[in-house]
């Protein structure tokens, strides 16, 4: 019987892989990007290069980023916000994170401008024939109605992003009831939020008018209501389905809602506080 001879046929040499070690997650794998967590291959050290490669890619990136978003924002705004609500994101800064840049941006042009609100002298208020009680109180709700006005009329923006949600309920609620069945409230926020994004933009415009006029920069505060629904009917239009000049109505009175809630907020917290200096005053 013949003995049978075990062979080994020897292939061919196979090019070698080579595969990366996520760093992130763990994962081995080849290509550029883990498969697992989507973080890229080439993952180093932070280094000011890194840094600023990374910053000019995300403000200025052709595929999308902050210029990208910018652009869009104020030349289509409306298709922008319906393609975001669609699904079409990656070439968007989302919402939340573009507001808080443009404040960022706000907040330097503020700090370097000395820009401030311009507000008359404290309340003329007439003592006559009150008790010293009554003149403390009057005095303690005057300086405190005073010191809230000040504080609105120099951190608008921080005051619109503390009352964003009363800007949402307003919209939700002037906009129609088919539009409340089409859209979640987060939707409505999305809309909102890119709206506001304007808003700080143009009291960035504001701002750096500041110096050179106060003149103009004050007519252009006083303006701000008409910016405020100029943002919203650009944002709003084509997500509603509305025409232009329906729009601007509905845009007009979610800002009048907006206002007249904030308006009862305030009033509610005047009553609390003089109340509460009834009471302290009075024992």
């Amino acid at each position: 019987m013949e003995n049978k001879i075990q062979t080994t046929v020897k292939t061919k040499n196979q090019p070698e892989h080579n595969t990366t070690k996520c760093l992130n997650c763990g994962t081995e794998f080849e290509g550029n990007f883990c498969p697992k967590c989507g973080q890229n291959a080439e993952t180093g050290r932070f280094t000011l290069r890194f840094i600023f490669g990374n910053l000019l890619a995300a403000v200025l990136g052709r595929d999308g980023g902050v210029a990208y978003t910018l652009k869009n924002l104020f030349s289509r705004p409306g298709k922008m916000i319906v393609e975001i609500l669609n699904g079409k994101r990656r070439k968007y800064v989302s919402p939340f994170p573009m507001l808080f840049l443009a404040l960022t941006v706000y907040i330097l042009i503020f700090t370097l401008t000395g820009s401030k609100g311009v507000i008359s002298s404290d309340l003329d208020l007439d003592f006559t024939n009150n008790t010293q009680e009554n003149v403390q109180i009057a005095l303690e709700i005057d300086r405190l109605v005073v010191k809230a006005f000040h504080f609105y009329l120099n951190h608008y923006t921080l005051c619109y992003m503390l009352t964003l949600p009363l800007f949402v309920i307003a919209a939700r609620i002037c906009f129609g009831i088919q539009n409340r069945k089409r859209y979640y409230l987060a939707e409505y926020t999305v809309g909102m939020v890119y709206a506001l994004v304007i808003l700080v933009l143009y009291r960035c415009v504001i701002n750096l008018i500041y110096p050179i006029s106060t003149s103009i920069y004050e007519t252009m505060a006083l303006l701000e209501p008409i910016a405020i629904i100029t943002a919203l009917t650009a944002c709003f239009r084509r997500m509603m389905g509305f025409s232009t000049v329906k729009t601007i109505w509905r845009s007009t009175l979610t800002t009048a809602l907006y206002y007249s809630m904030l308006g009862v907020i305030a009033l509610i917290v005047i009553f609390v506080i003089a109340y509460g200096l009834v009471l302290k005053y009075t024992k």
